[in-house]
């Protein structure tokens, strides 16, 4: 895996994945040390995600979908990765803390309703809108496409990419308070 920038890494891993652009689906498999979703498109080395054994269909196309041995999907062209497979886990001292908030994101062809993580302390918005990582994880998502039904599901993480929503909403947590004091399961988020 050197060739692909992982050569430092103690373990790869195959892991499964199903990624949407605005206007394809792409699921196959893909070698990565990461462990925590919104990572495997933030630390890449590449501009593009190598998806093996991989089936891309068009939204909204009739009949098979397209399998290949390899396909190359230019990162900046993912709007959401989802990696059922993955757990998460994080080392503690990699671990911020923080809270939850109420979010809803407009990324079409796609809708996301779900909820984000934000460092305790500021504000739900800021923690959506002011971070340096393209992808950023959110958990408990239901995501819906008016235009293309057959994308709809509900998925436990998935990483999408904030830039690229059009409308955004975020609900202040009913204690915005900096003495907040983040309970175990919030403190087990994952962060991206």
């Amino acid at each position: 895996m050197s060739a692909f920038g992982f050569g430092g890494y103690a373990t790869v891993e195959e892991v499964e994945v199903e990624l949407f652009t605005s206007a394809y689906r792409v699921a196959g498999t893909i070698h990565t040390p990461f462990r925590r979703v919104a990572e495997l498109l933030n630390q890449l080395p590449g501009a593009h995600l190598a998806i093996e054994n991989a089936t891309i269909a068009l939204h909204g196309m009739d009949g098979p979908a397209e399998r290949v041995s390899t396909a190359q999907v230019s990162v900046d062209e993912v709007i959401v990765l989802m990696a059922p497979g993955l757990v998460g886990e994080s080392s503690s001292e990699m671990r911020i803390l923080k809270h939850p908030a109420h979010a809803i994101l407009s990324i079409p062809p796609l809708r996301l309703e779900g909820t984000i993580h934000v460092p305790v302390g500021s504000r739900p918005v800021d923690g959506l809108l002011n971070v340096p990582d393209r992808f950023m994880p959110m958990t408990d998502v239901s995501l819906t496409s008016p235009a293309h039904p057959t994308l709809d599901r509900t998925v436990p993480i998935l990483a999408l990419r904030r830039d690229r929503a059009h409308v955004i909403v975020v609900s202040e947590p009913a204690e915005a308070s900096t003495e907040h004091e983040p309970h175990a399961d919030e403190e087990a988020a994952e962060v991206g």
